[in-house]
């Protein structure tokens, strides 16, 4: 469960109420229109048709491999180690099977680096191997190089490539029907989904599956939290109520950067995942919303320095675990444990950063499972998806990000291997 604590906002809440209640109420109805119209897909990804074909592919194919690889660029790939780590923690590839339940390791390459490429390999036994390629349409250059190498290894071992790769495509793409007419395991992403807000679908489902995650009954946890995101008063939205004093912070006070400081080593990823979200839906058209991040209590002995000087731009969200799952105290004769020292340090933070005028604020979760992970991963997103409608701009669009590919994809044809990259089929 989230809870909020306003504190250390430095202005009262019932302002944001009387400021901004026709705008508040407005976005909602704005976004339950949308819905109703089938224009906000990621609120409904909760009913996905495809579980059971996953958990019985998972559960079929599970022992035949040692190891998953998730090929794919950035956002499905960074939504697949959000999650692994948050709930699966930062070493489970080195216990041993047995501790894994006999579910393989999980591996994400998520870019082109030769010597990334060198190290996983030199792990991997091909024939204990399987890929998972992410692909909506076969555009993404760094995923057809991604899948050409790896099933030219394959086939240069004279391993059938065909029982090593898994697909996720869009569900009407001709790449999905090419995958299907060479016998491949294909699973589908919605038409509608875009990547940043897909999450909740195949994208990560069929990883997370591989790692000993119950996808069925996570997905339960997302129908039961989504109901309150929609709520018109902001005292029983979250969301709506943060992104008030996120909007307000931006337009009113000049405090266009907003500084996410989780207290949570598991969430390495996570706030990576919410940066770019918030990077690639809010920046733009002159609106100059940015986020930072720092790490836990690294950071204190850094960043700090920056958030206590000039300018004072800065909104900073805390993020903290009230109660650790698991324990330890530092000194066998002293009763001061971890947990107090990772509670008392983002206090004495929070406490000295107020007093120096800087606003604060702190999302609390009573405990760190799945079903806070998802109330939270929901959360972001509706945070998101409201401020865009008080700005009142279309934040799915990605207009500079696209410039990029179209000069990258002219130039690798002009240039390097011609027009035949662009039509690289499975064969």
């Amino acid at each position: 469960m989230i809870k909020l604590d306003l504190k250390n906002l430095l202005f009262p809440i019932g302002f944001l109420n009387l400021k901004y209640w026709y705008k508040a109420r407005q976005s909602i109805r704005w976004i339950k229109q949308k819905h109703e119209l089938g224009q906000l897909w990621f609120i409904d990804l909760d009913k996905n048709n495809d579980i059971e074909k996953i958990n019985d592919f998972v559960s079929k194919t599970k022992d035949k491999y040692d190891d998953v690889v998730v090929l794919w660029i950035w956002w499905s790939a960074l939504w697949t180690r959000s999650i692994f780590t948050a709930l699966k923690w930062k070493y489970y590839n080195l216990l041993s099977k047995e501790k894994r339940n006999n579910f393989p390791k999980l591996h994400i390459l998520d870019n082109v680096d030769p010597i990334e490429i060198d190290q996983l390999i030199n792990i991997l036994d091909y024939k204990k191997t399987l890929f998972i390629v992410i692909s909506k349409s076969w555009w993404t250059l760094e995923t057809i190089s991604q899948f050409q190498f790896f099933k030219n290894q394959l086939e240069s071992i004279w391993v059938d490539y065909r029982n090593h790769f898994a697909i996720v495509a869009w569900e009407d793409s001709v790449f999905k029907k090419e995958c299907l007419k060479k016998w491949l395991e294909v699973f589908d992403i919605p038409n509608n989904v875009g990547w940043r807000f897909s999450v909740f679908t195949n994208v990560w489902l069929l990883p997370l599956a591989f790692v000993w995650i119950d996808i069925k009954w996570l997905l339960s946890w997302v129908t039961k939290s989504k109901k309150s995101y929609l709520d018109e008063d902001m005292m029983n939205n979250q969301s709506l109520l943060t992104s008030l004093i996120q909007y307000h912070s931006y337009i009113e006070l000049w405090k266009n950067i907003t500084v996410f400081f989780p207290y949570i080593s598991n969430f390495n990823y996570l706030w990576q995942w919410y940066k770019q979200m918030i990077w690639e839906s809010l920046w733009k058209w002159g609106i100059w919303v940015t986020l930072s991040d720092s790490i836990w209590v690294t950071d204190q002995h850094s960043q700090l320095q920056l958030y206590y000087d000039w300018p004072n731009d800065k909104l900073i969200m805390f993020l903290e675990l009230e109660d650790f799952w698991i324990d330890y105290d530092i000194c066998c004769n002293e009763k001061f444990s971890f947990s107090n020292l990772m509670h008392t340090e983002k206090y004495w933070t929070e406490t000295s950063i107020t007093e120096y005028n800087k606003i604060n604020y702190t999302l609390k979760l009573d405990k760190l499972n799945e079903e806070t992970l998802w109330e939270l991963i929901l959360f972001f997103e509706f945070q998101t998806a409201i401020l865009w409608e008080l700005y009142g701009f279309d934040a799915f669009d990605q207009p500079w990000v696209e410039i990029w590919k179209r000069i990258t994809k002219q130039r690798l044809i002009e240039n390097i291997w011609k027009i035949e990259l662009l039509e690289w089929k499975i064969n």
